[in-house]
């Protein structure tokens, strides 16, 4: 990046306006500069930005987070991939104009290279700025100021990131998880690995290293794992035939398909088929997840707690007519009842870990080889993350925290579900005070403080605003000015947390997204 600084110098930003954009799944939205500058801000999921100036055209991913600058005379086209979520942008305006009238600002403006760039960066205190941003009603002058000097902020943590680019190993790694999103996005289409390795900016043996790191898997045989995954639904919830069912996965060649499937999952498409279309009565909220990851969607579901007044919740079992019924632990009379409707499947689930519970669901359905490659790549994933656990963290402590209520609740060594995934498969350092906890429950950030963490992870639910984030992170980060190191990682969930295969996943994914973010 090119600039001058005397330039630079002679040079004053002016904060102009703020405008919020949702972008809806799989649509776009479009923004212009005139002689503006912008700052562009995705608040939450990922978006593919696209900017087009000075006759040259530049596309790249920017997730959650991230802040960019958008040059002036540009036009820039925002995608929205996902196929659930709303994206949420931010865009900042302001103008660079001289100090004195007779200094004229260069042309390209200094701030801004000959080459077009998309550089992303992050500071720690941005969504808080944002709210500002976002609540400027134009009329109150001490605001305005206040918004002139977060202006600055952004500014300067901009020519930081240009002046003090990432080292070569981090640029690599955002690349990776780049790339790997796009698969996980783009899987039914074709790919050119060479190509996507070509683009990544080192050597294609480097590339594919460093994607085996930080998935455990090649690029091959990720993009394999994840067109089985997605043909277990198929396979599981419609009567596709298998032809169909190999096209929608990106596979052109049914046969070659099938034999990939019976490799992978050690039985054919067919007979999994034959396996996974049985109608079956899911009893416990908890189990889903075991057979999410299996393909299944059950028939039938009811609520927790429906057998403390069971007479409603048989007379929908009996009305359903299940081949399979899982149930958790109920009275000897109900599970009479369940019998005469169906084979039934009691699953202690307090008892045992989720790892046993989903082999025995899966033994139930004749599908046990599912269960154990998806095991084994669960391994592998979590190998990778205890990887960047110790490369990012190395022995600083993290605190776990579930923030989903009015309060908090602190999961200690004791507490077996979270010590299962965090303790022991990622091997996360607890801080000292919780090491012999079951669980605490506090009401206060300040309370949280005390507990001398190094760092901080919040497990908050799926629907929790960006606000309440911000919110979290600000009052955390200002009790703990004294430890600039602290970070706050937010891993989002569905209330209440459930112990089972998918949430495990979900959970493992989303602290490797931060990790590799994480510096």
């Amino acid at each position: 990046m090119l600039y001058d600084s005397t330039q630079l110098h002679q040079l004053l930003f002016e904060y102009m306006s703020t405008e919020e954009l949702k972008i809806p799944c799989r649509s776009q939205a479009d923004v212009s500069t005139g002689d503006e500058y912008a700052f562009g801000f995705v608040q939450q999921d990922k978006i593919r930005v696209t900017l087009r100036a000075r006759g040259q055209r530049l596309s790249g991913n920017v997730l959650g987070g991230d802040l960019f600058l958008i040059p002036p005379g540009s036009a820039c086209t925002f995608d929205n991939l996902s196929a659930n979520h709303t994206a949420a942008l931010v865009v900042i305006r302001f103008q660079c104009v001289p100090k004195k009238l007779h200094v004229l600002p260069a042309s390209p403006l200094p701030i801004f290279a000959e080459r077009l760039e998309l550089i992303r960066f992050r500071i720690p205190q941005v969504r808080s700025w944002i709210q500002d941003f976002i609540g400027d009603s134009g009329d109150d002058a001490a605001h305005y100021y206040q918004l002139q000097s977060h202006l600055y902020g952004l500014a300067a943590a901009y020519m930081t990131t240009i002046q003090k680019p990432k080292q070569p190993e981090a640029e690599l790694l955002d690349y990776v998880e780049q790339t790997r999103q796009y698969m996980v996005e783009r899987y039914n289409n074709p790919f050119d690995m060479e190509e996507i390795a070509r683009l990544s900016g080192v050597g294609s043996s480097r590339f594919y290293q460093a994607f085996r790191r930080h998935t455990g898997l090649s690029p091959h045989k990720y993009m394999t794992k994840i067109r089985l995954d997605m043909s277990l639904s198929l396979l599981a919830d419609s009567s596709l035939p298998i032809l169909d069912v190999a096209h929608s996965v990106g596979y052109p060649d049914e046969y070659y398909f099938s034999r990939l499937f019976k490799k992978h999952m050690g039985m054919s498409p067919t007979e999994y088929a034959l396996s996974a279309r049985r109608k079956i009565a899911c009893l416990a909220p908890i189990f889903l997840g075991d057979l999410s990851v299996l393909g299944i969607t059950p028939h039938l579901v009811l609520e927790r707690g429906w057998w403390e007044a069971p007479e409603e919740g048989l007379r929908k079992v009996a009305e359903e007519a299940p081949e399979f019924i899982f149930i958790p632990p109920v009275t000897d009379d109900v599970h009479r009842a369940l019998s005469r409707i169906a084979p039934v499947v009691m699953l202690d689930w307090k008892r045992y870990s989720w790892k046993e519970r989903l082999l025995d669901i899966s033994r139930a359905l004749d599908i046990s080889t599912v269960a154990e490659r998806w095991l084994s790549y669960f391994e592998v994933k979590t190998e990778n993350a205890r990887y960047l656990v110790r490369k990012r963290l190395g022995d600083e402590s993290v605190l776990l925290v579930n923030a989903s209520g009015l309060g908090f609740r602190v999961f200690g060594m004791q507490m077996r579900k979270m010590k299962d995934l965090f303790y022991d498969d990622l091997q996360v350092t607890p801080p000292a005070l919780v090491r012999n906890m079951s669980f605490l429950d506090v009401a206060s950030v300040q309370e949280l403080s005390e507990l001398d963490s190094d760092h901080v992870v919040f497990l908050v639910d799926i629907a929790d605003s960006e606000d309440r984030c911000a919110e979290l992170e600000h009052h955390w980060r200002s009790l703990n000015r004294d430890r600039p190191k602290k970070n706050c990682f937010f891993i989002r969930t569905r209330q209440p947390l459930m112990n089972n295969a998918a949430v495990h996943e979900s959970l493992v994914d989303q602290m490797v997204s931060h990790l590799v973010q994480y510096t």
